[in-house]
């Protein structure tokens, strides 16, 4: 059985930085236990990277969300925390994917890379509940349709707690299963 964790957008500028959130700072430990876990366990785990030129301003997105972040070599762009070591390309069954925006629509060819094949099961969690998990996780679903998907809920933040359980109902209701 191959099995799949996606890490989204657990980047620093998400963490502490520009788009900082406390909610998101409390999930290091649990992802990284996950993350472990996967790596133990001879699962795969794929992190997004949310990548961004230095023209961002200039963009649709930041046309939508004026706050510049995650700009591709800032310390902001890094993976946070403990997980900032898994950007040197050494481990095993893990993959750094950079994303230009919410969804990332090579996420799927580069899944397959990863595991050798579809997963048959995927787990998700990261940063913003309601913009880029929700995204990428609909976009895993319509290229996986056979792969079992579940959102880590405890292991995502949004910048509400509203906007959090409201895009984790939404999920549900779509069939994802809330872990």
């Amino acid at each position: 059985m191959k099995r799949l964790l996606v890490v989204v957008d657990y980047q620093n500028d998400f963490v502490t930085g520009a788009l900082g959130n406390p909610a998101a700072k409390a999930l290091e430990n649990g992802i990284v236990q996950k993350v472990k876990e996967y790596e133990s366990n001879g699962g795969y785990v794929l992190f997004t990277r949310d990548t961004h030129p230095e023209e961002y301003l200039k963009t649709r997105e930041g046309q939508f969300l004026p706050v510049p972040h995650c700009i591709r070599g800032s310390d902001g762009w890094h993976l946070y925390g403990a997980l900032h070591g898994y950007e040197s390309g050494v481990h095993k069954n893990v993959m750094v994917v950079d994303k230009p925006t919410f969804g990332c629509a090579a996420l799927p060819g580069q899944v397959l890379t990863l595991c050798g094949g579809a997963p048959d099961e995927i787990a998700v969690c990261g940063v913003v509940t309601d913009i880029c998990v929700i995204s990428n996780a609909i976009l895993l679903h319509s290229h996986f349709l056979d792969a079992s998907i579940g959102i880590f809920g405890s292991l995502c933040a949004a910048v509400t707690d509203e906007n959090h359980q409201r895009a984790l109902e939404l999920l549900a209701g779509m069939g994802y299963r809330i872990l």
